[in-house]
């Protein structure tokens, strides 16, 4: 707000450098317009209920005075919280990004309320704002996950400390890093994965023939059982195997009929006699 009514120049109108004019005075007429304007702003920058506690007051810097008297108090509670806040902040589940920009409006807010303008002209105020940049940049460091233990160890080993926005660049930096390496072993991962699951689907192994104990291939495709097929290095010897075995099954047959033949002329001897 102090900033929208600076930037309109009408911070004047609250901080009682521009009195209230009586009715008579020839600059009344622009006072109460400005004074209206800063009015308005006012009220709608105020939740309703508060807006209903100054809707009937007429003077901008009696409004500002009121408000601060009643909620000023609060900022003292509102600076503690943030300093507990600064000191306990962990990245966490933050990128580096929301990490640093978490911190960097804490510290706004606490500017905001610890507002010092001092006036004066030695070096000692330079040291004390260049010790303040200092813990900040510890601050930002000291709330960063483990993974980025070695980036860190590196900045606070630098002398001078580098400033905020260089550390943040440095961080970034690693973060990007960190997660190309993921995204690479992931990949790897994946295709060592993929690898081996085709080793499985095509490899040799996944069928046994129950008939002569060969892999590849089941009983009903043994060869081994039903012959080879024409053309098949093993199909001629395969044939004359077969061939082989007819003639010997033939033979035995011949042989059974001819020793059944001579039972029955044994028998019928045998009966006429």
């Amino acid at each position: 707000m102090l900033t929208a009514l600076s930037a309109k120049n009408k911070f004047e109108f609250i901080d009682s450098s521009i009195q209230r004019l009586v009715s008579t005075d020839s600059q009344y007429t622009v006072w109460k317009r400005c004074n209206n304007m800063v009015v308005s702003w006012l009220v709608h920058s105020v939740s309703p209920l508060i807006r209903q506690s100054i809707l009937w007051m007429d003077n901008a810097q009696e409004i500002w005075k009121d408000l601060e008297s009643r909620y000023s108090q609060g900022d003292l509670l509102r600076i503690s919280n943030l300093q507990q806040e600064i000191t306990s902040i962990r990245q966490g589940d933050r990128s580096i990004t929301d990490y640093f920009t978490r911190i960097r409006i804490i510290w706004d807010e606490l500017e905001s309320y610890c507002v010092c303008d001092p006036k004066c002209s030695c070096n000692a105020l330079t040291t004390v704002f260049e010790r303040k940049k200092q813990d900040r940049v510890m601050q930002c460091l000291r709330g960063l996950n483990d993974q980025f233990n070695i980036v860190r160890s590196n900045i606070l080993m630098m002398e001078p400390l580098p400033r905020i926005d260089k550390v943040f660049s440095y961080v970034v930096q690693q973060e990007r890093q960190i997660t190309n390496n993921d995204l690479l072993g992931n990949t790897r991962s994946r295709a060592g994965l993929g690898g081996f699951g085709r080793g499985n689907s095509n490899g040799k192994g996944t069928k046994v023939c129950t008939h002569c104990g060969f892999t590849n291939h089941t009983v009903d495709e043994c060869h081994k059982k039903h012959g080879y097929p024409p053309g098949h290095k093993y199909h001629k010897s395969n044939g004359s195997s077969i061939n082989n075995a007819n003639v010997l099954r033939a033979k035995n047959s011949n042989t059974k009929a001819t020793q059944n033949e001579d039972a029955q002329d044994i028998d019928v001897r045998l009966t006429s006699k």
